[in-house]
């Protein structure tokens, strides 16, 4: 037996060379999946479902009316917050006016947030607030009302949300998520406001439910 290289058959060379070029194939198109949705997004898989935000009528910095059939429609974030707030409160909103930018393309996308502090957020508490970060009043609501306890049962209830009232010499402890409402009103994800990777998620997410069909 001579001691040189083995010819391989053009047969078997070809075959060698296909499954190759389907290995490479398979690996481009998932990193091409992962380039374009994120390294934790399920592709073509939609969110899940959750329950409907419940009727509410709130009065917006603007002092006009908002009810939730003014945001059916809509794909929209909330955040839960106060304006005298010495905790996550301005690094949340920091957070909404970042992604206020990121949508800036998308009129049907919405940003609202909840003071949990109506008594002393008024429409002009909340409209000297929102300057503070460059709200645009069409794109990002501030919304109030006059009776407290019907704020916190809209926040505890319809979004399940932590709030606890301050206590003594204890602020108010709330959430710090952004909860996602599809455009019928259901919830649909939450996300911590806090976390560095919540942005490009909720983003990838956004755009997930710009696609969804009427009704889903």
């Amino acid at each position: 037996m001579s001691g040189g290289a083995q010819t391989v058959p053009p047969l078997v060379r070809v075959a060698l060379w296909g499954g190759l070029a389907l290995v490479l194939a398979g690996v481009f198109f998932a990193w091409a999946l992962t380039w374009k949705t994120g390294p934790n997004a399920v592709v073509a898989e939609p969110l899940p479902v959750g329950p409907e935000i419940p009727d509410f009528k709130l009065t917006e910095r603007s002092g006009r009316t908002v009810t939730r059939a003014d945001l059916l429609g809509k794909v929209w974030i909330a955040d839960f917050i106060f304006t005298r707030c010495s905790g996550p409160c301005p690094e949340l909103s920091a957070r909404m006016q970042r992604m206020q930018i990121s949508f800036k393309d998308k009129p049907d996308v919405k940003l609202v947030s909840f003071t949990l502090d109506p008594k002393n957020d008024t429409p002009a508490a909340l409209q000297d607030y929102a300057k503070r970060f460059y709200a645009e009043p069409d794109r990002w609501w501030f919304l109030t009302t006059s009776d407290e306890g019907e704020m916190r049962t809209l926040v505890q209830k319809g979004f399940f949300q932590t709030v606890i009232p301050a206590s003594g010499t204890s602020e108010m402890i709330h959430s710090e998520y952004f909860v996602l409402i599809d455009r019928g009103g259901r919830i649909r994800a939450a996300y911590s406001g806090l976390d560095a990777d919540t942005k490009p998620r909720l983003v990838a997410d956004v755009a997930k439910l710009l696609r969804e069909p009427p009704g889903l």
